[in-house]
């Protein structure tokens, strides 16, 4: 069983979103007298389709992410299919719903693929037909479950991730000079980013920090990589994030 404990270290966070998130975050934060330092580590580029697949009709569009929803109605100019749609999270639902203009279904809890497979309107999908808008890799679990439910599903992959170049020999050492004692992660590839930029020998004071996510398998990839110290997040908005170190404090698990 979950156990939190209020911990009375005051946060000083590593702000790893995606730009402009991370930058508005960070801003926000700070103002609040939390400290934190925006350090983006993964950039989004574009991916263009040479002919869009929007024109096939569609029973559900599911969408991954904030990202995903920018890019693919940037894509499509503004012919989404007339379906039931889906999102994976709650910013994910406000952004879409504003470009399709009608109701947007979530989890009512866990925001992941699986809270999302736990929804009663996704359990018999047999002839029904479904698009998955994401970015370019990533789990192929949301899509082997709904196929194993009768869905036929397509994806819709209209950006990719490309890493940030940063000094491996430099840059644990800047955080640790501003005393940075958690970070903030909203994807296991950024939580692998973070490992990957930080020099063999800053592991274990990276490994001390506290992580901030809104998925319990983040977190628990992150203890099986030997994290001790993570916080599970009710969401990764940018207000939730805000209001979460200002009004409720931070909380070390155990």
């Amino acid at each position: 069983m979950l156990k939190f404990i209020k911990i009375m270290v005051k946060p000083r966070l590593l702000v790893t979103r995606f730009a402009p998130h991370a930058q508005q975050v960070a801003e926000k934060l700070n103002e609040q007298g939390i400290f934190s330092i925006a350090q983006p580590l993964l950039k989004i580029e574009e991916v263009e389709h040479p002919v869009s697949i929007f024109h096939k009709p569609y029973d559900i569009v599911i969408a991954i992410s904030c990202n995903a929803v920018e890019y693919s109605d940037k894509q499509c100019k503004n012919t989404w299919p007339n379906a039931r749609y889906f999102a994976v999270g709650k910013a994910t639902q406000l952004l879409l719903t504003t470009k399709i203009d009608q109701s947007v279904f979530i989890p009512e809890t866990d925001f992941s693929s699986e809270g999302l497979l736990a929804l009663p309107m996704l359990q018999q999908l047999t002839n029904q037909t479904v698009l998955i808008l994401r970015g370019v890799g990533g789990r192929e679990f949301l899509r082997d479950q709904l196929i194993l439910r009768g869905a036929s599903v397509d994806y819709y992959e209209s950006y990719q991730r490309v890493a940030i170049k940063l000094s491996r020999s430099t840059t644990a050492h800047k955080w640790q000079q501003q005393a940075i004692n958690g970070a903030i992660i909203s994807s296991i590839e950024l939580l692998e980013q973070l490992i990957k930029i930080t020099a063999y020998e800053d592991q274990r004071w990276l490994k001390s920090l506290t992580l901030f996510a809104s998925s319990e398998r983040i977190l628990e990839y992150a203890t099986n990589l030997g994290f001790q110290k993570t916080v599970l997040l009710a969401s990764i908005s940018n207000q939730e994030l805000i209001n979460y170190f200002t009004d409720e404090g931070s909380y070390d698990r155990d």
